[in-house]
């Protein structure tokens, strides 16, 4: 009788399975430390996980998309108000503080970068008082996106994202998700 060779097979696959499940995958990992850089570079800005974040009633917190309208269009998070990531301080503040008032501010971009700048140039600004606090999405809508979390674009739930270039486009895990401008 010849000896089974699928059993060794078998028990390859079950521990590469256990193996991956276990470590985060390759786009999550260094989308990790873009955000450790991130918070190096903006001290003074604050981080939100998504998991906290999904807990706040939506009725108390004003969404900001730091990226670009095209970037906007192929997904945002629901509820989202796109604003240029050139938007003045005094531009913004003028535009939205009243809005603010006893509200969780959140910003996001891509990964953090645009959205930890705004934030860190209009929170001075902004009535710090008026506001339940001002923070920076952790990981951006790539971590959301990575995490499965829901998007919507205007015709509706989406599974796409702009990656804002093919560089930053390494971060997501799901690169068939991505798309670089709207289907006709």
């Amino acid at each position: 009788m010849k000896p089974m060779k699928f059993i060794p097979l078998y028990l390859t696959a079950v521990v590469l399975i256990g193996y991956t499940c276990l470590v985060p995958a390759a786009g999550s990992a260094k989308l990790a430390k873009v955000h450790d850089s991130i918070k190096e570079q903006f001290e003074s800005v604050q981080h939100i996980e998504a998991s906290r974040f999904e807990t706040i009633p939506s009725d108390d917190v004003v969404i900001f998309d730091v990226r670009e309208q095209s970037e906007f269009d192929i997904s945002h998070l629901e509820g989202a108000l796109q604003v240029s990531p050139a938007i003045s301080s005094r531009e913004f503040i003028r535009t939205f503080n009243q809005m603010l008032t006893g509200k969780t501010v959140i910003f996001y971009c891509s990964v953090g970068q645009r959205s930890s700048d705004l934030a860190e140039r209009v929170q001075d600004s902004l009535d710090n008082s008026a506001t339940s606090g001002i923070y920076n999405l952790q990981g951006g809508i790539f971590n959301w996106h990575n995490e499965n979390r829901a998007l919507v674009s205007e015709a509706g739930a989406t599974d796409y994202v702009h990656p804002f270039n093919s560089y930053w486009g390494r971060l997501l895990e799901r690169p068939e998700m991505i798309r670089y401008q709207l289907d006709n």
